[in-house]
């Protein structure tokens, strides 16, 4: 009689948190998009779906999880959730009141896939952003194979929540959020049948269909307002070349602006988002994806180079369990990347220390482009505070594009 009555219990709880969560996310949808902003949604295809199925959202903007949530309500969505949030005692407090699943961002963990196999033998829904972060540009990050992989394993249906004008909302790189329309679709891409039948490529290829998005090519046709004064402020995180004199880490923001520090080039961002040439000198790209793309361009051709080095210096090394626990402070010194890998050397606690991250277990590195990135190898996780903020997304950029030359061989085999 006890077990039955715990069991009893547990589901009870259960179904009233899950409550509490569909509540929260729809409060978080009224506040910004009722109030602030102008949503539509078409889940006209979710008629007649139950759980269990998995969701797969793009990932534009820090309100995607309560977006989700919004749109497959009345059924609770758990979602996979960054594990440094889980290091913030009362944030994670609230992630494991509402059931979010922890997962190393690049790294293999199999917390995740067990707590995933727990949702959906439970019979509830899985929420997965397969970029595994939002947007850096605007567009769609690349999407591993290995989501589709675990979709092949599971065998369960899939839904797609394609959301097209987040970015514009919250994009990566802003301290602040701002008015403007959103547009959601939710409709279901693959039954169970049809993933008994494909192979992986066949499932990925549905998935990159479904999910690839570019906000401006979008913004280009249904020209939405998201004019705030203040729209460029920390885009020079993200944009740090300018196209003109082609000096790296000068770019600025302030106001309305995007600035050479060195030159004087600027563009001014209008009321769609676009960039906008000051005047007849100004040489920039219309848009960030655009730039970035150039950027990572002229990386790319620095990297054909065999002595490739970048040099950067760490103000400050942070140290915890890769799993768990608060971070702390533990030293200092100077991170080198070359083509092999990453290598750190400095004094931690006290003792000259060499840390190496090889190139193949880095597909990229955990980051708000700011002037910091965490890295996780076997035992722990690495937070390391550079010196400069503009040279973390020149890390990311050399490190994403290293990956992508050492495993490219490999899945051609």
């Amino acid at each position: 009689m006890k077990p039955f009555l715990s069991q009893a219990a547990t589901r009870l709880k259960r179904k009233i948190l899950a409550l509490l969560q569909i509540g929260a996310a729809h409060v978080i949808v009224y506040w910004v998009f009722k109030l602030r902003a102008q949503l539509r949604v078409d889940r006209s295809g979710m008629r007649g779906m139950k759980p269990p199925f998995i969701v797969l959202g793009n990932h534009t903007s820090n309100f995607d999880p309560a977006l989700v949530q919004h749109v497959i309500s009345p059924y609770p969505c758990y979602f996979l959730t960054s594990n440094y949030y889980f290091r913030l005692p009362i944030v994670r407090q609230v992630l494991n009141i509402f059931g979010a699943i922890p997962k190393i961002q690049f790294y293999p963990d199999i917390r995740s896939a067990r707590m995933m196999v727990e949702a959906i033998s439970r019979g509830d829904a899985v929420g997965i952003f397969p970029e595994g972060r939002r947007s850096i540009d605007g567009k769609c990050c690349p999407i591993p194979d290995s989501v589709a992989k675990l979709i092949k394993k599971f065998k369960v249906p899939v839904v797609s929540v394609r959301t097209r004008g987040g970015y514009f909302i919250w994009p990566r790189w802003s301290s602040f959020w701002r008015s403007g329309s959103v547009e959601t679709v939710a409709k279901p891409i693959l039954t169970t049948e049809e993933i008994c039948k494909m192979d992986v490529q066949e499932i990925y290829d549905i998935i990159c269909q479904a999910l690839t998005y570019n906000d401006y090519e979008w913004n280009r046709t249904a020209r939405e307002n998201y004019y705030h004064k203040n729209a460029a402020e920390r885009l020079h995180l993200v944009l740090h070349q300018c196209p003109r004199c082609f000096a790296e880490r000068t770019m600025r923001s302030k106001g309305i602006r995007l600035y050479c520090s060195a030159c004087g080039n600027t563009a001014v961002i209008d009321e769609s988002g676009f960039l906008q040439p000051l005047d007849g000198e100004s040489v920039i790209f219309d848009d960030p994806v655009k730039w970035n793309a150039w950027q990572r361009n002229n990386m790319l051709a620095l990297l054909r180079d065999d002595r490739f080095t970048i040099h950067v210096k760490v103000k400050d090394l942070r140290i915890a369990d890769k799993y768990y626990g608060e971070y702390r402070s533990c030293g200092y010194g100077e991170i080198i990347l070359n083509k092999d890998g990453m290598r750190f050397w400095g004094p931690i606690d006290g003792r000259m220390t060499e840390l190496f991250f090889p190139c193949e277990t880095m597909p990229s590195i955990s980051t708000e482009f700011r002037d910091d990135f965490e890295i996780c190898d076997n035992i722990n996780a690495w937070w390391f505070f550079l010196e400069e903020e503009q040279q973390t997304v020149r890390m990311e950029a050399a490190i994403s594009l290293l990956y992508e030359q050492k495993m490219s061989p490999l899945r051609s085999i």
